[in-house]
């Protein structure tokens, strides 16, 4: 396994970078805006301005962040060096394109700027899964956190596809009595089968490099989790296009909430096998994903099994939960590991041993990203009675709570940041050899 998540593989910083500074400006701008978009919540997602925020949230923030996050750690999880690290450069402009035409044209009705920005997106995606699939193809190996990228992958092809389709489908209509079904699928194979799938493979190599707790991984739990969460999508996916019984669907859904109950699982074992003692600033993020995950998860069985419309508001709960409580709650706790991580090998890496250099914590203030952490949990688990009473009061309440949440954890990021290019005078309080290089293997 790999020690790190920088190694001689590594593309050069600035291709990833382009990509992590695309989603915390687009989170910034959600923060500044959550008090008056989280009312949308209550609507139905036919709504065209909840469609463009749920898409700026999955695309702007979640898929921005994925993708720079797997040309920086998929080279280092294979041990072998990114194909055609250009045309990650040439698809981070193509998807900026593509996400200010898409979520535009949802906000407005402009169909013609929503079809080309689904083909911009299209377009972007492709390029993204061409290299990291070329990248896997050339690894001598592939072990349980390499085949997690290959299967979301393969379910990021096919969600991508009915994207596309389903933009186009807003243009001209030509889908008729499918749109809903293929817009749940499309849902599905994006959330379910990508955004899970990886951040569970991720999070298996990220949590075990921070906890000094690899050798505590149980590969058959890994396995299970990967199987039940990769085989879910398309087994719900095969119900909402009526090609099987609605017990395929209720099966599919018990799957997908094995696979997320197997990961928290996994994570449990993980820090409880940790050899880092302390409580590290990512471990409540984590844990709170994986939590929201599984409610998430366990609220479709729930929902499957009664046979519910989709039109029914706690498809809404699902969603939010899936979106803001699991994805980008895990986002946010394993930004500060790997910014803090890539900006140190950057900045203090050169120059570690011949002047005193700061030690990870200090690249921010621990103090105020667990003050987001717990704010932005309120706000995100706030939003669940707003939903249920259909609370308008309720909901912007828990849209400022979340900005601060946001605002905390953003005002962390421009401090990190802040190191890239400019040297640090601050006095460190430890500057002897121990505590000249960050917490590594």
């Amino acid at each position: 396994m790999s020690a790190g998540i920088s190694s001689a593989n590594a593309p050069e910083l600035d291709l990833p970078a382009r990509f992590m500074v695309c989603g915390m400006a687009c989170l910034g701008i959600l923060a500044l805006a959550a008090p008056w978009t989280m009312p949308l919540l209550l609507k139905g997602f036919a709504t065209p301005q909840l469609l463009a925020l749920v898409h700026a949230n999955t695309v702007g923030v979640i898929g921005a962040v994925i993708i720079g996050a797997s040309y920086q750690l998929v080279p280092v999880v294979i041990e072998t060096p990114l194909v055609q690290p250009q045309l990650g450069r040439l698809s981070f402009w193509v998807y900026l394109l593509g996400l200010l035409c898409f979520v535009t044209g949802l906000a407005t009705g402009w169909l013609v700027v929503l079809a080309a920005g689904g083909t911009f997106l299209g377009i972007a995606f492709a390029l993204y899964i061409s290299v990291v699939a070329l990248t896997l193809r050339r690894a001598a190996r592939l072990d349980v956190v390499a085949w997690h990228i290959v299967v979301a992958l393969g379910n990021l092809s096919l969600a991508v596809c009915l994207g596309v389709l389903l933009a186009y489908n807003k243009l001209t209509g030509f889908l008729g009595d499918l749109t809903l079904a293929l817009l749940g699928s499309h849902a599905t194979f994006m959330l379910a089968g990508w955004v899970v799938v990886l951040l569970a493979g991720v999070a298996y190599r990220l949590v075990g490099m921070f906890t000094l707790a690899e050798d505590a991984l149980s590969h058959p739990v890994a396995w299970a989790g990967l199987a039940c969460s990769g085989l879910a999508p398309w087994l719900l996916s095969s119900y909402w296009l009526k090609l099987g019984p609605r017990l395929v669907g209720i099966v599919g859904a018990i799957m997908l909430c094995g696979g997320l109950l197997l990961f928290a699982g996994q994570l449990l074992w993980l820090y409880r096998h940790r050899r880092r003692r302390n409580i590290d600033v990512h471990i409540p993020f984590a844990l709170t994903a994986a939590g929201c995950g599984v409610v998430s998860a366990s609220l479709f069985v729930v929902s499957m099994v009664r046979g519910l419309g989709p039109n029914e508001i706690v498809w809404n709960i699902v969603v939010w939960l899936a979106i803001a409580g699991l994805a980008e709650t895990a986002i946010q706790g394993f930004f500060y590991k790997i910014a803090t991580f890539l900006t140190w090998l950057h900045r203090y890496a050169p120059v570690a041993g011949r002047q005193p250099v700061p030690r990870l914590e200090e690249l921010y203030q621990p103090r105020l990203a667990i003050a987001g952490w717990l704010l932005w949990t309120i706000g995100v688990l706030l939003m669940v009675p707003a939903i249920v009473t259909s609370s308008p009061i309720l909901s912007q309440i828990a849209g400022v709570i979340q900005a601060l949440g946001l605002g905390c954890f953003l005002w962390n990021t421009a401090t990190i940041g802040s190191h890239w290019r400019v040297p640090n005078k601050a006095r460190f309080e430890n500057p002897g050899a121990e505590s000249t290089a960050p917490h590594r293997r």
